[in-house]
């Protein structure tokens, strides 16, 4: 078995890429690293400062005053929990803005790696998870895996995470609203989600009809396979 080394799991949104970084890390008592939550973070900081997501030079001019870091599963925001309120619409809607410009990519990514090579020197296992995870981030990772579902499954996921934080949404409306990020997702000029998984050697999971605990067991296998865990 090996001991410190980086799991990547992208995919699409509400793919369950979260939910199965957060527990595939609990399982290997490894560390869960969101790397969405840097861009979300930022969203959330040009939102309190009054700044649009979408004015490039003023999202680039706080960053050297932006503190973002992680405390196991928490995203801290200068010292500031704000894990839950990062979940919300309008920082995830803001990060897929903000995740476009060259220049918070470049830093971001950085910052990712830097995180990943101090638990990896610990001899932990790191899962990290996002949209260019496996690409841009961590291309080296032992096991690279791409989550994905069909849209209209990840709509009721996505509705289902609404409903529990009190919102009330319109099926069709998350449908449109998956549809649309997952296009920006894919035709964004810098990093795009990758379109041809299997060409890149990811190890790929549809888990539309998989329960949580049979996507993990799947990951797990492989991982076994590959002689990473016992």
């Amino acid at each position: 078995m090996a001991s410190g080394f980086v799991i990547a799991i992208d995919g699409p949104v509400a793919a369950g890429k979260g939910t199965i970084a957060t527990k595939l890390s609990e399982d290997l008592n490894g560390f869960y690293l969101y790397t969405g939550a840097m861009y979300r973070c930022l969203a959330l900081e040009c939102i309190n400062r009054g700044i649009s997501v979408n004015n490039e030079k003023e999202v680039e001019a706080i960053l050297p005053s932006v503190d973002i870091d992680f405390d196991n599963e928490k995203a801290l925001l200068n010292g500031i929990d704000v894990t839950e309120r990062i979940k919300e619409a309008d920082t995830a809607n803001g990060a897929s803005i903000v995740s476009v410009f060259p220049k918070i990519r470049e830093g971001a990514v950085r910052n990712q790696q830097r995180i990943a090579e101090k638990a990896v020197h610990r001899g932990q296992v790191v899962v990290a998870e996002g949209r260019d995870t496996g690409t841009k981030v961590f291309p080296g990772a032992k096991l690279r895996v791409y989550l994905m579902a069909a849209p209209e499954v990840r709509a009721k996921r996505r509705l289902t995470q609404y409903e529990e934080q009190g919102r009330v949404v319109d099926f069709k409306h998350v449908l449109e609203e998956i549809k649309e990020r997952d296009e920006r997702d894919k035709t964004r000029e810098t990093d795009p989600l990758p379109s041809n998984p299997q060409e890149l050697g990811y190890f790929i999971l549809d888990d539309s009809t998989m329960t949580e605990g049979q996507t993990l067991e799947m990951i797990k296998t492989e991982l076994k396979r590959r002689n990473l865990i016992q």
